[in-house]
């Protein structure tokens, strides 16, 4: 699902298209050619975004010519044309070459949603943040209902990116209560758009079908007819994924026919004929399964969407296993782990700006992908024993083949990993660091720092009472959450690491008492937002934080700074808990 953002990046592009010109064409230059390819741009965009280019070349010829408002209305159909196209470094730099020309507060957060979109589909999430920061800080300047739906998407979009859904969903709810009802608003249909696609992102799927029905009516009666489009698709890719192949097959064909007319180029489209695909395969017409297969992996191809392409070529090999071509169906396989490779690597890249990720996270998938892989070559030589005992030796033919392939590559990431050796440093349960890497890493950053080294340690308040009252297993959800929200906070050079029991420690080279503080002050107020009704129980968390320096403490090694953060640590805890005490010699 998360090509999802793609439907709603184009959304908002249309909305801001609308919207743009409506305000202020009374003060447009009295030019009917500037005019006529303004209104035939938005008059494009929203039939057809493919179509809008050539207009916008046309204009970009005479943009000498155009007023400031003119040339900004411009310069941001141009940034949004460039992000459909998918050229995000050109539409990032020409927002950026453009921005501090426009003072204007309406124009600004248009042009900032550009930008943070963008950023977002470049990977720089960082930047993508700052950006939807300065219209975040804009909003209590904006007069316009729909410009502050354009605030609200842009950081929906950033959020959905980060995986923060119920985040996320906060903002597509502050955007339904944006709607006025007045007549042609589209604020309904973009924030019911917006509260489909996340929760089908977040996992609860019939909180998403629930919503459906309501948000394909009201995007059919405004003037949302690509966003009504491509929550049909949703709703289709829905009912296969589901296993109602027979209702799914019928409308999945209808939504295709409409996106010939007004989207070839969607990866919607990609992902329904890969659905009719399956479907046609688990209602036993393979030739049909095959043509739909083939082409959405061919389109995927052609558009280097390598998510889709990973799970076309799954279904591809599914087909060809069931048509009993197994050398075909080996090379989709194949081609299959090579994709979700790279789907895994781009995973990675994203978090990067937000959180560390170990080493053995790739190696642990690769070892699922080869179980997987081993599961369904047992499936097959199941599958063919059954059908006919004369294809046996063809069978252990390709099953030895495949084995020795999938040998010689668990033997490659064997000595690229250098033998998993981050296992031996990593909690099993929290993927943090385990006490012996934490000791040897901070002993480590002691010896050679140059400058401060800073350590805290925390301890969660109360854990015993959550064990107790609500089992070992609620426990352990309260261990893994504030596992994955403190490292979010963490700098590249951090080390953090479960010391034991619910006692945590990060190691901070080259940083200040003040620095440290900071951090453990964020990470306290972070664990205690912390939801906990995903575990099933309701309950606050706290947690009482210690921090120590080697500055002009008298503190000199590691051993005794653990111990000095481990006083202030106790300090909190006698204090009251869920605060942050600093060690000072007395």
């Amino acid at each position: 699902m998360n090509l999802v953002k793609l439907a709603f990046f184009l959304a908002s592009f249309l909305l801001v298209a609308g919207n743009v010109y409506s305000v202020d064409a009374g003060s447009a230059k009295d030019d009917s050619r500037v005019e006529e390819l303004l209104k035939r741009t938005i008059q494009e965009i929203r039939s057809s975004p493919e179509k809008a280019a050539t207009t916008i070349d046309q204009l970009n010829a005479i943009k000498d010519q155009l007023t400031d408002t003119q040339r900004t209305k411009f310069y941001l159909f141009s940034a949004a044309n460039l992000g459909f196209r998918g050229r995000h470094k050109e539409r990032v730099e020409l927002v950026q070459s453009v921005l501090d020309q426009v003072q204007d507060p309406y124009y600004r957060v248009k042009l900032l949603y550009q930008m943070s979109s963008g950023f977002t589909n470049l990977g720089e999430y960082e930047k993508a943040l700052q950006a939807m920061n300065q219209s975040v800080l804009l909003l209590p300047k904006l007069i316009d209902e729909d410009a502050k739906s354009d605030v609200l998407q842009a950081a929906i979009s950033v959020l959905n990116s980060l995986h923060a859904y119920d985040e996320a969903l906060l903002f597509a709810d502050r955007m339904l209560a944006l709607d006025t009802g007045k007549e042609k608003s589209d604020l309904k249909c973009m924030a019911l758009g917006n509260q489909v696609e996340i929760n089908f992102l977040r996992g609860e799927r019939q909180r998403a079908r629930s919503i459906l029905p309501e948000a394909i009516q009201t995007c059919n009666s405004q003037r949302g007819k690509i966003i009504s489009l491509l929550l049909n698709a949703l709703a289709c890719i829905d009912l296969i994924d589901s296993g109602n192949y027979l209702q799914g097959k019928g409308a999945a064909l209808q939504t295709l026919q409409e996106f010939s007319k007004l989207n070839q180029s969607s990866d919607y489209g990609t992902q329904l004929e890969e659905a009719l695909a399956r479907a046609y395969l688990n209602t036993g017409n393979l030739e049909q399964a095959e043509r739909y297969g083939l082409q959405s992996y061919q389109r995927a191809k052609d558009g280097n969407a390598v998510l889709i392409m990973e799970k076309t070529a799954e279904t591809m090999a599914s087909i060809k296993r069931a048509q009993g071509q197994y050398a075909s169906s080996i090379e989709y396989y194949e081609a299959a782990l090579v994709l979700k490779n790279r789907v895994l690597d781009d995973q990675l890249h994203k978090n990067l700006a937000f959180q560390r990720v170990k080493f053995d996270t790739q190696d642990k998938a690769n070892q699922l992908n080869l179980l997987e892989q081993k599961n369904k070559i047992l499936a097959v030589e199941r599958e063919l024993e059954k059908k006919n005992n004369q294809n046996l030796w063809l069978l252990i033919s390709l099953v030895v083949v495949i084995l020795i392939i999938l040998s010689f590559w668990l033997l490659k990431t064997l000595q690229q990993k250098n033998q998993f050796r981050q296992f031996s440093q990593t909690d099993g349960l929290t993927q943090a660091a385990n006490r012996m890497h934490f000791i040897s890493f901070a002993n480590e950053a002691f010896k050679m720092r140059t400058g401060s080294v800073s350590v805290i340690l925390f301890d969660m308040d109360l854990f015993k009472n959550i064990n107790d009252t609500h089992g070992h297993a609620t426990g352990d959800w309260v261990l893994k959450s504030v596992s994955e929200t403190v490292k979010t906070h963490l700098r590249k050079v951090d080390l953090f690491g479960r010391l034991g029991g619910e006692e945590f420690g990060i190691c901070m080279p080259d940083s200040s008492q003040a620095s440290a503080l900071q951090l453990a002050e964020r990470c306290r107020m972070a664990i205690a937002m912390i939801d906990t009704e995903p575990s099933g129980h309701i309950f606050s968390l706290s947690a009482s934080f210690g921090v120590a320096t080697v500055d002009g403490n008298g503190l000199r090694s590691f051993d005794e700074t653990l111990e000095a953060a481990d006083k202030a640590l106790y300090r909190s805890k006698a204090e009251g808990r869920n605060c942050v005490n600093v060690y000072r010699q007395a």
